[in-house]
This record gives C-alpha cells, sequence and structure tokens, in this order.
C-alpha cells in the first residue's frame, strides 16, 4: 500500500535549503503528487523557509522546521512547523506588486498557490496548514 504522507525536518539554517527542496521533490515524487503541484509545494516551503529564517530567527537558528505532506479527500495537505516568534500569516494584509517596491510579497505569492490556509499556535511552535 502506498503512503499517504511523509515528514521532513531540518535545521533553520539557509545551508538546510537544498537538502529540503531535494527531500521535498523526492517526497512528492513517491506520493505520486503531480510535478507541478511538487513545485508548488516546493516554492510554498522555500517562501516560508527563508521567512523563518530572515524574519523569524533574524538569522540561521538550531530549532527544527518541519514539513508534512499529506495526501487527503481534499488534496495535498503540507504543514510547515516552525519555533520562531509567533506569527499568523493568515492576518497579514493582501499586497500586489504595485503596492510594495521590493519584496514584502512572499505571503502574497504563496496565498495565490493556496486553495487555503491555516495557523495555530501550539506548544511554543508556529503551525501553519495549507491546502494546495
Amino acid at each position: 500500500m502506498a503512503a499517504n504522507s511523509t515528514d521532513i525536518s531540518v535545521c533553520a539554517r539557509i545551508s538546510e535549503l537544498p537538502r529540503l527542496m531535494r527531500a521535498l521533490a523526492e517526497g512528492t515524487r513517491q506520493l505520486g503528487i503531480a510535478e507541478d503541484i511538487g513545485l508548488r509545494v516546493q516554492l510554498i516551503v522555500e517562501e516560508l523557509f527563508t521567512n523563518t529564517i530572515n524574519h523569524g530567527h533574524g538569522g540561521n537558528d538550531e530549532t527544527s522546521v518541519s514539513c508534512r505532506i499529506a495526501r487527503q479527500a481534499s488534496g495535498i495537505v503540507l504543514r510547515y512547523t516552525d519555533a520562531a516568534p509567533a506569527y499568523d500569516m493568515t492576518l497579514s494584509p493582501e499586497q500586489t506588486a504595485s503596492e510594495t517596491m521590493i519584496g514584502g510579497l512572499g505571503i502574497a505569492l504563496i496565498r495565490g498557490l493556496s486553495q487555503d490556509m491555516r495557523y495555530t499556535r501550539q506548544n511554543d511552535l508556529n503551525i501553519c496548514e495549507i491546502r494546495v
């Protein structure tokens, strides 16, 4: 029987990004997720991961970042967990490129690639669930 989910965990260091992307590519492939959806998951995680490091921790950190990719009846669900200070991106105002000079569009990108986003804070962890 094929697996319905895969779990990946790395340290919150920018040097871990290539390993995280390789693991996501392999995990989505093993789950039988279409390549275009797998690339969408990778882009979302790359944005979340760099935000965790740059804005959450203010640099590299030894805490873990975890990703779970699951096939559910509603589609592909990504659960991204980090130990950065609390931040609920679902409450961030929507932006467009015309409103922002440089940067600041990562959350808009994630919203555009997602069908639904939910945030919870539990045991000092940010937990973001995204339906792709």
